[in-house]
């Protein structure tokens, strides 16, 4: 980044202000460098960006500064832009004298709501003076400093390192890049390849060893160093530790923990902890296999919610909130009453739902909320993703920080920030922690009890039980290198994700619109928009969901204008996420480049009579029936049967021992414990068909036979039905 990044400062203006100013800045931007060279170099000297203090004397000001329209909280000016850091003076002048920051209001909401809402990743300093009443904002993304350590940035040279350190310090990368640089010798302990030896040696392996890198090998260490920490002892005083602590500040939970086994695992992991065998959970139809997974394991009952298909576009489309109301108040018998609730925000195609009053539903209703945020690790960090209610609330659609909605989310870090793949984090929200030891109400009682000590709901009983769990699914072993990047993910965004995110909307923005202007067709002709993808019976905006721009569906008129131009990407060397037999998803990252949307564009431009609405449905008329079904038996008893074997087209009406799943996306139209219908069966020939039998995971085939494993008669008598 060659622009500066900004330290955007509210303050009351002074007659030494060009005096003290400049002196701010200087010493920030030189104190910042340093850090920089410090923290992130290694082994080329990089020319870091300066930090340019931009000044605004009234909230007033300091809004009109941050976002180019009054009103729009879409997108941001570009002071805002390039912000990492906001200081403000703890006394700011007023019409009516000076005033504390604490009594401020910006747009009619508080200071801390405000940024709370809109930069709530970004670090804020309240610069104190003698004399000034104490301003108390309770947050860990908050600290005050004395303004005179600005002032005198010669003499504070180490307290502005030590601040920037704990804003942006990635401790575990930084431990372990100095380990494996200056304290590493002789090892005699685990990997076995030692440092990277039994490749370097090698005469057949030395090319494998040239082509990742030496320090790669050398990273990968194992918890035999113990001095860089151990998922499997959280409590330790380690890099790992407080890299784990950092992320949490960073997304404004109570707790995040760091896994190596992808979201799949920490889904499993956290139901695990949540659910109890036979306990009733509301669950997406739709979500991940993972999440199905960990509903056998866990030996709770299943609630499917209803499965919405979009026969235009091959999809599958998220569950409008009158059905979510209604199964969340559904009367229940004594027992049944549901634990937990389970949604994806957003989907694959990019809905976001609106996690503020689902949670308020749940919260009223006794029920857990978690939120299955693999494909949305970023929303936290641009106000894009904000909406201003009725009542002149704001809210976020970011499932766990101090404003969510949500108790629990997971998040694929790999999926769309700078960490490799299976890197994945788990949110614990603030609200859950308030809820298990502050709250009284009748209706978590049960959670209180749960995770109870001394007869009170404790949140450290809870964080034990969740690391006891982790432990069965954690490996003791894992790859070192994969935790730096979670670690470096966070702190990354921390100091230009509002950048990254804000440059990719508007890069899609123009992109939709050139192709659009080639095709000479309506925007929402090429890229479906929220209405077309939810479908019809809901209205989606009025209930507050939100399409992610940065999930591109692009749509085709037909199967073979997609599959036409599907081979002229191939051949222009060009890799998408997933297609349905109208749409080709591609993913915008923090790692997409704006040449990306270049490439791409060519291939349109090519082949610009391919996109366009899709002509008609196109897929049977049964795939809704496919996905309707509730358990008849409980899902752990039947995956626990031995069960048998039979051809999948002779299954119909036997209760089912195991997923199928046509992947992607990874949702299961076989589960265990479902009764087999004629349309599941029809579903998944109909993938076999058109994609081929790999295109369907777990299935025995051999040779042009498919089977599916099924209780057998004696195993149906036997297991408890639900029916």
């Amino acid at each position: 980044m060659s622009h500066p990044l900004n330290v955007i400062y509210l303050h009351s203006p002074s007659n030494d202000d060009a005096e003290t100013l400049p002196e701010i800045e200087y010493g920030l931007s030189d104190a910042f460098r340093s850090f920089c060279r410090k923290t992130f170099s290694f082994d080329e000297p990089l020319d870091y960006p300066r930090l340019k203090v931009v000044t605004a004397d009234s909230p007033k000001a300091l809004d009109n500064l941050l976002f180019d329209v009054e009103n729009d909280r879409h997108f941001v000016s570009d002071a805002a832009k390039y912000c990492c850091l906001f200081l403000f003076d703890d006394e700011i002048a007023t019409e009516d004298g000076p005033r504390p920051l604490d009594k401020l209001t910006i747009d009619g909401l508080s200071f801390r709501q405000y940024f709370l809402t809109y930069f709530p990743a970004i670090p804020k300093v309240i610069l104190t003076q003698p004399g000034h009443a104490k301003v108390t904002i309770q947050s860990r993304r908050w600290i005050s400093k004395s303004r005179s350590v600005l002032e005198n940035p010669e003499h504070s040279k180490e307290r502005i390192g030590r601040m920037f350190c704990y804003f942006w310090s990635p401790h575990f990368w930084r431990a372990l890049h100095e380990y494996v640089q200056s304290k590493a010798g002789t090892s005699w302990h685990t990997p076995g390849h030692n440092g990277g030896n039994a490749f370097e040696y090698s005469p057949f392996l030395h090319g494998f060893h040239d082509a990742f890198g030496s320090f790669n090998f050398r990273a990968d260490l194992s918890v035999s160093v113990e001095s860089l920490g151990d998922l499997s002892a959280p409590d330790a005083d380690t890099p790992l530790t407080a890299a784990q602590r950092l992320a949490s500040i960073v997304f404004g939970t109570a707790q995040t923990c760091f896994a190596t086994n992808g979201t799949s695992t920490s889904n499993k992991a956290m139901l695990m902890t949540l659910l109890r065998p036979g306990e009733v959970v509301l669950v997406d139809r739709n979500c991940h296999k993972s999440v199905h997974h960990a509903i056998v394991m866990s030996g709770a009952v299943p609630r499917y919610l209803p499965a919405r298909y979009n026969s235009r576009y091959g999809s599958w489309g998220p569950v409008p909130l009158d059905i979510l109301r209604e199964e969340i108040a559904r009367p229940t018998a004594p027992g049944q009453k549901p634990r937990l609730l389970i949604i994806t925000t957003c989907t694959y195609e990019g809905v976001l739902y609106p996690t503020w009053e689902i949670g308020r539903l749940c919260e009223k209703a006794g029920i857990l909320f978690y939120a299955d945020e693999a494909w949305a690790p970023y929303i936290n960090f641009h106000p894009y993703y904000t909406r201003s209610l009725q009542d002149g609330e704001v809210v976020r659609y970011t499932a766990v920080n101090e404003m969510g909605g949500a108790h629990f989310a997971v998040q694929s870090t790999h999926k769309a920030l700078s960490a490799f793949s299976q890197a994945s984090m788990i949110h614990v929200s603030t609200r859950f922690k308030r809820l298990l030891e502050e709250d009284a109400s009748r209706q978590f009682r049960w959670l209180r009890r749960r995770f109870g000590l001394k007869d009170h709901g404790s949140y450290e009983k809870f964080s034990h039980d969740l690391h006891e769990t982790l432990r069965y699914w954690h490996s003791t072993s894992p790859h070192y290198p994969m935790l730096a990047t979670l670690d470096i993910a966070d702190v990354q965004m921390r100091l230009e994700g509002l950048c990254l995110i804000e440059e990719r909307l508007h890069w899609v923005a123009d992109f939709k619109r050139r192709v659009s202007q080639i095709c000479n067709l309506p925007e929402e002709d090429c890229f479906p928009p929220l209405a077309a993808l939810g479908g019809a019976g809901a209205d989606w905006d009025g209930d507050g969901y939100l399409q992610d721009p940065l999930k591109m569906v692009m749509s085709f008129r037909n199967e073979k204008a997609r599959a036409r131009f599907e081979k002229a990407l191939l051949k222009a060397h060009i890799q998408w996420e997933k297609t349905t037999p109208v749409t080709i998803l591609f993913l915008v990252t923090v790692g997409t480049v704006e040449e990306n949307f270049e490439y791409l564009y060519r291939v349109c431009r090519q082949h610009a009579d391919c996109i366009g609405r899709p002509e008609q449905e196109f897929r049977i008329a049964e795939i809704p029936d496919a996905v309707s079904e509730q358990a008849a038996v409980l899902p752990r008893d039947a995956a626990l049967c031995d069960g048998e074997l039979v051809p999948l087209s002779e299954s119909e009406g036997r209760i089912c021992g195991q997923l199928l799943v046509p992947y992607p996306p990874g949702i299961p139209v076989f589960l265990p414990g479902l009764r087999i219908t004629r349309p599941m069966i029809a579903l998944i020939e109909d993938v076999i068909a058109n994609e081929g039998v790999h295109a369907v995971h777990g299935l025995f085939a051999r040779g042009r036979r498919h089977f599916i494993e099924v209780l057998d008669r004696k195993e149906e008598s036997r297991v408890q039905k639900l029916e």
